[in-house]
């Protein structure tokens, strides 16, 4: 937890500051790289992409700095100054036995530092040492434990470190940004909105459903319709959740009560995924089994930096909206 605390305050914490800016953050590096099968992954398998991409960036992030050296001496140092808390007031309650000074040093300290009863076997044969010697011994041991530990640390790989904890450091930032994890029931794209117990779901940009692998199941060839746009029209969708039937678009909170799909007649806001269509249609097709999509012409006019451009629109308006609510 404190990993991701000082990762997020760090100086790139900006990119994580919303899920539309970290949307934006794997999608502009994306769109940098063009490497289909990456794009095959972010869709299809946003999660895993996504979680996978992450774990680099930290592993990057800490390798080239001492951040989680400094973060490991101060965690250990509240650790050591709540055993010697724990330790003087253990002590104040005046113990017969080195059993007992245990027991209740245990006690308190157990929210903080679980310690097995079989690791302190060897210990209770010193049960009728003096307590006050006992703690003493205690007390003179902690810097040497100290310095130790940290020893110890400093041996390890980054990405050593970061396995053996129980909660993944990486994992908790995708929690933070990846908020409820539900996804648009037509194209995919993941729910933008803050918190995980929102009540309506949205995404700011919205993508060709045929992008996604399950998007086509009953076509031969791709299509390019946008849901966003598909929303305004009299165009008719199926799937599972109609039961087969065919369904308006117009009318889908029938059927998603809780998604809400800015209609969108400029389609503007998706000339990203219009590029990225466009540039791969073909492998798409194969990839998918289908034949390429008939594309408008003007789709061919759109650049890598006009596709960059929109998803800047996007983001920028975004936070332009969270200020003015701030005022």
């Amino acid at each position: 937890m404190e990993i991701s605390d000082d990762f997020l305050s760090r100086g790139k914490s900006t990119e994580y500051s919303s899920r539309s800016v970290f949307h934006f953050t794997v999608q502009k590096k994306l769109l940098k790289e063009m490497n289909f099968d990456n794009y095959v992954e972010y869709i299809n398998n946003y999660e895993k992409f996504v979680t996978s991409w992450m774990w680099i960036y930290l592993l990057d992030n800490y390798y080239q700095s001492e951040g989680l050296q400094d973060l490991e001496k101060e965690i250990l140092s509240t650790i050591i100054k709540k055993v010697r808390d724990a330790l003087e007031m253990t002590k104040d309650k005046k113990t017969r036995t080195v059993c007992a000074f245990l027991f209740h040093f245990c006690e308190m300290i157990q929210k903080d530092l679980v310690i097995p009863s079989y690791s302190l076997v060897g210990v209770w044969a010193l049960n009728t040492t003096d307590t006050e010697s006992f703690f003493a011994c205690i007390q003179s041991f902690l810097p040497d434990l100290e310095q130790q530990i940290l020893a110890e640390f400093q041996d390890l790989e980054v990405e050593s470190k970061f396995s053996s904890l129980l909660v993944k450091p990486h994992d908790e930032i995708f929690k933070r940004v990846f908020g409820c994890g539900k996804q648009c029931p037509f194209c995919k794209v993941p729910c933008e909105a803050d918190g995980r117990h929102h009540r309506e779901h949205f995404a700011s940009v919205h993508r060709p459903q045929s992008l996604q692998r399950f998007g086509n199941s009953h076509a031969k060839k791709l299509h390019y319709s946008l849901c966003s746009t598909d929303v305004l029209y009299n165009d008719k969708f199926q799937n599972s959740d109609t039961e087969w039937k065919l369904h308006p678009y117009k009318d889908y909170r029938d059927c998603y009560p809780n998604w809400y799909i800015q209609p969108d007649p400029s389609i503007v806001a998706s000339d990203y995924w219009k590029f990225v269509f466009k540039e791969f249609n073909h492998q798409f097709a194969r990839e998918y089994d289908a034949l390429p999509a008939d594309l408008p012409e003007e789709w061919g006019e759109i650049t890598k930096e006009l596709a960059l451009e929109s998803i800047k629109k996007s983001v920028y308006d975004e936070i332009a909206q969270l200020v003015r609510k701030s005022v």
